[in-house]
């Protein structure tokens, strides 16, 4: 697969699995764009495998859910 199709094939993966769980999640939820973003970084440093890539992103999500809110107290 070539990896242009890792990084989208593990988009994909990522972003219909992080909405199942996240129920209400719209489609064009602007953390879509920002996880694009880092799998196609991940892909550029050398990681092609779209399991592999789909962990990372599934991880990226979590640390991203993890932060607080900008204002929040």
């Amino acid at each position: 697969m070539a990896d242009r199709d890792a990084a989208a094939a593990a988009l994909a993966r990522v972003w219909n699995v992080y909405r199942l769980i996240n129920l209400g999640v719209p489609e064009d939820d602007a953390r879509r764009a920002t996880l694009d973003r880092f799998l196609r970084k991940q892909r550029d440093a050398g990681v092609t495998d779209v399991e592999m890539l789909a962990v990372e992103g599934l991880k990226f999500l979590k640390r991203l859910d993890d932060q607080p809110e900008a204002g929040s107290p």
